[in-house]
């Protein structure tokens, strides 16, 4: 399947999506966490219901990521729902009191209306809901631990997205946009919403950018490629800032990609992080705008994906 067929499978899925699940393997690396992150702040400014989820907590030293503070570690039903059957008026007041180890929820019927009974009531449990799942930089679900293993029927029923940049990528997904020859899956993500129409906000930049220097020892490693450039071009147009600290490939970490720290290289200035909080509306680089279609021409050729 080649990637113009890919894209507008994704399109369509995320077309009729309100509820958009993303998730991203167990120990997270810069690379992970900046391009599932950037995927988040997109979709969100699409106007999607999004929920980011990693099996891992996010480290200090992922937190200057945009949106880390929404990153969940459970997808697991918890909330107990009792339910009621209802006529539009027929409720005078609703309140609880506490005994001792029981929690008595106490409901008062106006006057004029019929009593509640117990075949009035129904009982549930809610949690995390998805149209799609949108799995990022891992290369099979088990890398995704217990997100998946203590949800498997909701992977089960719903389609997946697969963007990963690893060559072994199991294909797991309804859509898989993989290719083994990306030097990281921020580029893969760039190219991503690129073809969705997502703006380039100053907040998705820097999340990108970041996650670019990290997984490629900034542009150092042997397997760089044009596009990274070009992602990074585009990025910092929008107003991307560095974080500072930079991380070299080393070993691979289970459903993910290979992490080492470095300091950055001699001359590159620390810069502040920016805050981790979602962005404004209509958010415009600083460096100034980038046009709708800020990664043309085409980062990848479909002969080269996997």
């Amino acid at each position: 399947m080649d990637y113009s067929t890919d894209i507008t499978k994704v399109k369509e899925l995320l077309d009729k999506a309100q509820d958009v699940l993303i998730v991203t393997h167990e120990h997270p690396t810069h690379d992970s966490m900046g391009s599932t992150l950037a995927l988040y702040l997109g979709l969100a400014g699409l106007g999607k219901k999004v929920t980011v989820a990693c099996p891992d907590p996010v480290t200090v030293e992922l937190s200057s990521y945009v949106g880390a503070n929404k990153v969940v570690t459970e997808l697991a039903n918890k909330n107990f729902v009792i339910s009621l059957d209802y006529v539009d008026g027929s409720i005078e007041k609703v309140s609880y009191n506490i005994e001792g180890n029981k929690f008595h929820l106490v409901i008062e019927p106006r006057a004029g209306f019929e009593s509640f009974s117990e075949d009035k009531v129904h009982f549930s449990h809610s949690g995390i809901s998805a149209d799609v799942i949108i799995a990022v930089d891992t290369i099979h679900l088990g890398g995704l631990k217990k997100l998946y293993e203590e949800n498997k029927e909701l992977f089960a029923g719903k389609p997946i997205i697969n963007v990963d940049r690893h060559p072994n990528n199991a294909k797991y997904g309804t859509v898989n946009i993989t290719d083994g020859q990306a030097s990281s899956t921020g580029e893969l993500v760039g190219h991503l919403l690129s073809d969705l129409g997502v703006a380039l906000t100053a907040d998705i930049a820097t999340n990108l950018l970041n996650a670019l220097y990290a997984a490629t020892n900034s542009f150092q490693i042997p397997t760089v490629t044009a596009a990274a450039f070009q992602l990074a071009a585009a990025s910092l147009k929008a107003g991307a800032k560095r974080f500072g600290l930079v991380h070299a490939p080393s070993e691979e970490v289970p459903g993910g990609e290979s992490v080492a720290s470095s300091l950055p290289p001699a001359g590159v200035p620390h810069v502040q992080a920016i805050p981790s909080s979602l962005p404004s509306s209509g958010q415009a680089g600083q460096a100034g705008q980038t046009p709708p279609d800020w990664l043309k021409p085409k980062i990848f050729k479909s002969s080269n994906l996997l």
